[in-house]
């Protein structure tokens, strides 16, 4: 089938060989202008895509600067924006003819104003500029610090340089001469190759592609279908497609599904994989359904309200909640993880969730499970309620405030008290609630016994939050085998010493004390409980426990059944009067 996105890959082709020969362009009416040759396919392919119009004579300019309405306007063609802002900006007239670009750019969130509240629309557009707001609309941004790598990097301004460098580092954006020159102004020609070159294919019609191979895709328009595509990189399902749906069939996208519209008809995935998709739709509730064989390598992220449906033959392996409080997400299907990150309402249909985790940004987020859905284990680390006939087969409680309609199987209650299947359950409560803590139906009391971890079971089972995703991060250090400490010396050239407490290299951001002393002879690892009543201290031969108000000592060994072994690497805090244990070959969770 010949469909707009073919045509213009074949417009783009031809120009760079026949209708731009000799450095002239020439138009259906014969008006000829220069054209650089270098930017010769992208301008064609603009033009044949209606992103790029030519002035009342028919004249594309390609060598004048660009302002900043008019580079605007261009990302809002290619996303197809339709939403408008009621912001008044001081110097955009509403008779102007970019003032709706303006209001487009502005809903979409890539422009902001200076701080006299103008968008000086009609000043030249420098290269910081239009990095920024590419690196916005794209979702370009890096990991890494920004580093020097531009002989003029002095003279990039603060707020651009982030994005500078991490259009340099994805390969969009390069210097000339070494230096990118980043207040001096861009042509129209350059302006369309930069955004060309994040930008990759466009498809703007309700056609089937087939085979479209690729760095980048956008999609601005609903009713399509993708088949067979290879995307090396990123597919946008831009604004542009509104409440619509659009369908991808037997597709592999390397890196991220952006879906940024769509609506009940829905975006689908029929056997299809992707890296991550992430879902940042302001203006509706998408619904996203993954089918046959179609699975997400790094998981979903919901930054909007959205319905996701799961009918694949595997689970989603993690499912990210950070929408807004007002927003509402609907799960149904199998989820590995299910974290919410925010106050966000969240309701299950019929699914099974591994862990549903909330964090402690979660404060005064609501799921509701419906009668057919089931959650293996609750982390409840803000506080949250959880209503309705679901099942839930385990809960820790890690902060005040929590309420389960239905109470679990069973639960670990680490705050003083939470609201259990209508009733106030505290730490030395006991009594009938129609299931009870500590994994009896018969009892209400809570669970304190130490409880003995496999390396396998923290890896599998722990939250990625609070006490237990230290403990599963350091874990992941401790059987971590790519680091060889003789290649590492040789590398560093020096020796490096032998840590005591790690066997391996840790991140930066790992910011767990191994000790609360600098150094003392015979100590591995302590802390002190939350309310400073106990000091937990690991040595090579156990745990002890000293009660700092009548120094009485409580040890906790192997011999005992308390730990894996006696080499006690790291305690860390259960942020109440636990401590976790990790040693040489499990993790140990001691409570009393």
């Amino acid at each position: 089938m010949r469909t707009k996105l073919q045509k213009g890959i074949a417009i783009a082709t031809m120009a760079s060989t026949l209708v731009f020969a000799a450095g002239q362009w020439t138009s259906a009416s014969a008006t000829k202008e220069p054209i650089p040759a270098w930017a010769s396919a992208e301008l064609a392919y603009w033009v044949e895509a209606g992103l790029l119009k030519g002035d009342s004579n028919g004249l594309l300019r390609p060598q004048q600067t660009v302002n900043r309405a008019e580079f605007l306007t261009f990302v809002n063609r290619v996303f197809n924006f339709q939403a408008l802002s009621d912001k008044k900006f001081g110097d955009v007239d509403a008779s102007a003819w970019y003032a709706a670009e303006i209001a487009k750019a502005h809903a979409a969130g890539i422009l902001q104003g200076d701080s006299r509240g103008n968008a000086q629309p009609l000043s030249a557009l420098t290269r910081e500029e239009a990095a920024l707001i590419l690196s916005r609309v794209f979702d370009v941004v890096s990991a890494n610090a920004p580093s020097g790598t531009f002989s003029d990097d002095a003279v990039i301004s603060s707020w651009a340089a982030s994005a500078v460098y991490a259009l340099k580092e994805a390969g969009y954006a390069q210097g000339a001469g070494g230096a990118f020159q980043p207040k001096k102004g861009m042509s129209r020609a350059e302006a369309v190759k930069m955004i060309s070159n994040i930008m990759g294919s466009l498809i703007s019609d309700s056609s089937v592609h087939e085979n479209v191979n690729g760095r980048n895709v956008v999609v601005n328009t609903a009713g399509g279908v993708l088949k067979g595509a290879k995307i090396s990189g990123d597919l946008y399902l831009a604004p542009g497609i509104g409440n619509g749906g659009f369908t991808l069939e037997d597709c592999v996208v390397e890196g991220t599904i952006y879906v940024l519209g769509g609506g009940t008809q829905g975006i689908v995935l029929k056997n299809t994989t992707a890296g991550t998709i992430k879902i940042n739709n302001p203006q509706g509730q998408p619904k996203l359904t993954l089918s046959g064989s179609s699975s997400v390598k790094n998981g979903i992220e919901a930054l909007t309200g959205a319905a996701i449906v799961n009918d694949s033959t595997a689970p989603i392996g993690s499912l990210n909640v950070r929408a807004g409080a007002s927003a509402s997400i609907s799960v149904s299907g199998d989820v590995t993880l299910l974290t919410v990150d925010s106050a966000a309402a969240v309701s299950m249909g019929t699914s099974k969730i591994g862990t549903l985790s909330f964090t402690k940004q979660a404060g005064g987020a609501k799921a509701k499970l419906d009668g057919k859905a089931q959650v293996g284990k609750v982390i409840a680390d803000a506080s949250v309620s959880l209503t309705g006939s679901g099942d839930i087969g385990e809960a820790v409680v890690n902060a005040e405030g929590v309420a389960f309609e239905k109470a679990p199987g069973k639960w670990t209650l680490n705050a003083k008290s939470a609201t259990i299947a209508g009733k106030s359950v505290t730490q030395s409560s006991s009594g009938s609630g129609g299931a009870g803590g500590g994994g009896t139906s018969s009892s209400g009391s809570v669970d304190l016994s130490t409880k003995i971890y496999s390396y396998d079971q923290v890896l599998s089972g722990f939250s990625e939050t609070g006490a237990y995703g230290d403990v599963k991060q350091y874990v992941r250090f401790l059987t971590d085998r790519t680091y060889d400490p003789d290649k590492a010396n040789v590398v560093l050239g020096a020796t490096m010493p032998n840590l005591t407490n790690s066997r391996t290299f840790v991140n930066a951001e790992y910011d767990v004390k191994p000790s609360i002393f600098a150094a003392l002879r015979g100590v591995n690892t302590s802390v002190l409980d939350a309310g400073r009543e106990n000091l937990w201290v690991g040595t090579d031969n156990g745990v002890m426990k000293i009660n700092l108000a009548t120094n009485a000592i409580t040890e906790y060994t192997k011999e005992n059944k308390q730990l894996a072994d006696n080499k006690t690497l790291l305690l860390i805090s259960d942020g109440s009067s636990g401590v976790f244990a990790i040693t040489e070959n499990g993790v140990s969770y001691i409570r009393k």
